[in-house]
């Protein structure tokens, strides 16, 4: 059984696993943000090994998610669920309004059982955004 938490993190923390799940055979570059050094970036742990990522970058009152992903054999187990929640407790800290994120129209459930609403789709993406003006996560 896995045991994991979650923290905030630097972004360097966050490279190896985008790398292996966004660009295996890609550069470090590939995955790193412009802008990665201001975002904020939680990391999902199962002892010492990052089994999860989540980077937000602000815009004024909106935060997007950037390079949400989760470790394949971490999957299925709750990971990218509390990674969110973690996420939300932060943009609600902060007076965030809306998180917003582009994802693969395959994560649909995923994003909707979390109370995303679906927005426009561009090729195998599609936004997805979650007001936060009554967001009742705690």
């Amino acid at each position: 059984m896995m045991e994991w938490y979650i923290e905030q993190v630097f972004a360097a923390r966050t490279w190896k696993l985008r790398k292996e799940i966004f660009a295996p055979e890609g550069k470090l570059g590939d995955v790193m943000l412009e802008g990665d050094f201001e975002a904020t970036h939680f990391a999902a742990y199962d002892g010492n090994e990052v089994v999860g990522v989540l980077s937000l970058i602000c815009s004024t009152d909106s935060y997007t998610i950037h390079f949400f992903a989760v470790a394949p054999p971490a999957r299925l187990r709750g990971v990218g669920t509390a990674l969110l929640h973690y996420a939300r407790l932060f943009v609600g800290a902060f007076k965030g309004k809306y998180l917003l994120v582009d994802a693969p129209h395959e994560q649909q459930y995923f994003w909707e059982k979390n109370g995303f609403v679906s927005g426009k789709q561009n090729g195998a993406m599609r936004s997805y955004s979650l007001s936060l003006a009554n967001d009742s996560v705690s």
